[in-house]
């Protein structure tokens, strides 16, 4: 007794996480927990990507579709270089420049803080 075609797809299991989300969701919680670029079906971005759930991959050159494997809607973006960015979608603002480092002093004598020494009690209830 199994089911037959694919148990996951938009709301059902977006990004592998079993929630009720939006295609958008998903891939940007995939993204958080992959660390790699996320993208959903339906998105028309061309590159070699990775399915979140079942890693099937494709070379994709339009729009991305359901996985053909397990159904997901959830890629990972799975080449080199900059983000790819969505057709119909614009680039985001480059980051702007990080705050400059501090110097930093090598052979620095940290001096030791004074601390108040530490007082154990037994048998103390926290609650009334």
């Amino acid at each position: 007794m199994g089911t037959s075609g694919p148990t996951r797809g938009p709301g059902k299991t977006a990004g592998g996480q079993g929630k009720n989300l939006s295609p958008v969701q998903g891939a940007q919680q995939a993204e958080q927990r992959l660390g790699k670029p996320c993208y959903h079906a339906g998105q028309k971005v061309p590159g070699i990507y990775a399915c979140v759930t079942c890693q099937f991959r494709i070379n994709n050159r339009g729009t991305l579709p359901a996985c053909p494997d397990c159904g997901e809607i959830i890629w990972a973006y799975m080449g080199d270089g900059p983000r790819p960015v969505p057709e119909g979608e614009t680039a985001p603002a480059p980051a702007t420049e990080a705050p400059p480092a501090r110097a930093t002093e090598e052979q620095v004598a940290l001096e030791p803080t004074v601390q108040e020494p530490v007082k154990v009690e037994e048998g103390i209830k926290l609650e009334p």
